[in-house]
């Protein structure tokens, strides 16, 4: 491989690298991470920088966040072999009798490669960037789907402005049109907008949505993903038949819910520790506020263990309460 080729494969390695964090970053917001978290997650993994334990339960409080982690740190890992090989190959090609020459062309190179990431700066580049992006892990992530997801675009407070991709419409919505659901009423969940075939429509009262559809909705993210993560939202009436543990969402608080669980099973971090040995607060964030047995309120102490047919009321974050009491 001659010089000039070394070069070129350099700046064609590390435009594939930029681009796969916007993708990575992209995959992460569908799960549900807001846009700056989800960045700085795929920035952390695919450079094996890594990242707070705090950041990384964020990751880990997902199977599917945990699996697209696991990706972005095998990408990671081969992007950085290669460009170290390729940067060991370039140097080993240098023609000390050209210096002069090949240090132009390196100059060159990386001042165009450097000139070429200031235009991707530029908002309106950066915007049309995006969408193209978007668009094409979008319909990747579509065609790969069985089940609805979000994106999250924006965050204020406990409240979400989200891309909901409808791969089924959830019970609320199906065959009825938005002023029937009174999906306002009973989830303040505001939908504002929709696409149908590429075409953007604003959402009127007589309104049905239909599968593939892509809803823009306003309103606490909690609610959001009760109302449309359908695969979620049906835990209950599967977990009966497999006789897994039962979550019961009694309220909600932007981000954290109060939630009751029937154990049908103890979860491996409550398994045989009491409350303060499971650490389950630290780890998770998650508050045990009440335990019912045979009907009797227990008396909550650092010794309480959880045991199967015990009732619990636990306050925490939505993503938490259901990764470590269903995905066990």
């Amino acid at each position: 491989m001659n010089f000039i080729s070394s070069i070129t494969l350099i700046i064609t390695v590390i435009i594939i690298y930029y681009a796969m964090i916007r993708v990575f970053s992209i995959l992460f917001r569908i799960t549900g991470i807001p846009r700056e978290k989800a960045s700085f997650q795929a920035i952390s993994l695919l450079t094996n920088a890594g990242y707070t334990t705090t950041e990384s339960e964020v990751v880990v409080s997902l199977k599917t966040r945990r699996h697209i982690a696991t990706a972005a740190m095998l990408t990671g890992y081969f992007f950085s072999v290669v460009i170290v090989s390729l940067f060991i190959n370039l140097f080993l090609n240098l023609d000390f009798s050209h210096f002069d020459t090949e240090l132009a062309i390196m100059f060159l190179g990386f001042g165009g490669l450097a000139l070429f990431f200031t235009f991707l700066r530029i908002p309106k580049v950066q915007n049309a960037l995006n969408r193209v992006i978007e668009g094409i892990t979008f319909r990747a992530f579509e065609k790969a789907s069985r089940e609805n997801f979000i994106s999250i675009l924006d965050t204020y407070g406990e409240d979400a402005v989200v891309n909901v991709f409808l791969f089924r419409v959830p019970e609320i919505l199906k065959g009825k049109c938005l002023a029937e659901s009174d999906i306002r009423k009973k989830y303040n969940v505001n939908i504002l907008m929709y696409t149908r075939n590429g075409q953007n429509h604003y959402v009127k009262a007589d309104t049905i949505f239909s599968p593939k559809d892509i809803l823009i909705a306003f309103g606490p993210l909690a609610a959001i993903k009760d109302t449309f993560l359908l695969k979620e939202h049906e835990t209950t009436v599967r977990e009966k038949d497999e006789e897994k543990n039962e979550v019961t969402v009694m309220s909600n608080f932007g981000y954290q819910i109060m939630a009751e669980i029937k154990i049908k099973k103890i979860p491996v971090i409550l398994a045989e520790k009491s409350l303060v040995e499971s650490r389950i607060k630290d780890y998770f964030s998650i508050n045990i506020m009440m335990v019912t047995r045979k009907d009797k309120p227990l008396t909550l102490t650092k010794d309480t263990v959880i045991m199967e047919g015990d009732r619990v009321i636990a306050f925490g974050p939505y993503d938490s309460i259901h990764t470590v009491f269903e995905n066990i």
